[in-house]
């Protein structure tokens, strides 16, 4: 972690501290030191470990899955105009549905547990993803396509060192943009018809008014936004090294 992150954290940290002792009441919110006991509580006791591992395995199925279709519709979608004017605003249409939509869908189509949360990630990633694609696949120079051809280079050669090579960027771009949305969508997806997960954690301890133990999921989820990014950075760049 950088110094840019941690004197982030050391700030937000202070806001909070100087936010907890102007209020001065735990229940409305708690102060980052009792936060922080009760989230080392959590994690000493073994009862962080079930929540955390549903909730990232539900993110991580969710976005593979964005990823994987994204990577063939935007491809797709990219090289044919015909099909990028005809199936843009679908895309558009799909990303402009807010998520409370998509959850009233969710528990007509598979109730709650495992699955809702999964396919809502899904459909949040997915026209982000897909867009961002569509974008890479657009901005090839035609000029290489039209060279390519003529030294009858095959289709596949064609994708590999021109196409992959243009969208490498935007995929990673996508990645990184939808670690935080990510965690946000599963969380209020777990909250809403999870039966297991942060998400649902966050939601038992608001009916306990357990304020504490909000905070302290909350933190949780926080950190995964931030390590998925670091991880994406780290990975974007030694794909990047090897590629070059």
């Amino acid at each position: 972690m950088n110094k840019g992150y941690f004197l982030s954290i050391l700030l937000l940290f202070l806001i909070w501290e100087i936010g907890y002792l102007m209020v001065g009441n735990s229940l409305l919110l708690p102060g980052p030191v009792e936060t922080i006991a009760e989230l080392i509580k959590l994690i000493n006791t073994g009862a962080l470990w079930a929540p955390l591992l549903s909730t990232v395995l539900k993110a991580m199925f969710g976005m593979l899955l964005a990823l994987l279709l994204s990577l063939s519709t935007g491809f797709l979608l990219g090289i044919s105009s015909f099909l990028y004017i005809l199936f843009r605003p679908l895309i558009l249409v799909l990303q402009a549905v807010p998520i409370v939509s998509w959850l009233a869908l969710a528990i007509l189509w598979w109730g709650v547990g495992f699955q809702s949360p999964m396919y809502i990630v899904f459909l949040t990633l997915y026209p982000i993803m897909t867009l961002n694609i569509i974008q890479g696949v657009r901005s090839v120079d035609v000029k290489l396509i039209e060279m390519a051809r003529v030294f009858s280079l095959k289709r596949r050669t064609i994708f590999k060192d021109i196409y992959l090579g243009s969208i490498l960027p935007f995929v990673f771009s996508s990645l990184k943009i939808s670690s935080g949305i990510m965690w946000k969508s599963v969380a209020v997806a777990e909250f809403m018809v999870g039966v297991t997960g942060i998400g649902r954690k966050i939601a038992d301890a608001k009916y306990f008014l357990d304020t504490k133990n909000v905070f302290a999921y909350t933190i949780v989820l926080v950190f995964l936004g931030l390590a998925s990014e670091i991880i994406f950075n780290a990975v974007s760049k030694k794909v990047f090294n090897y590629v070059s």
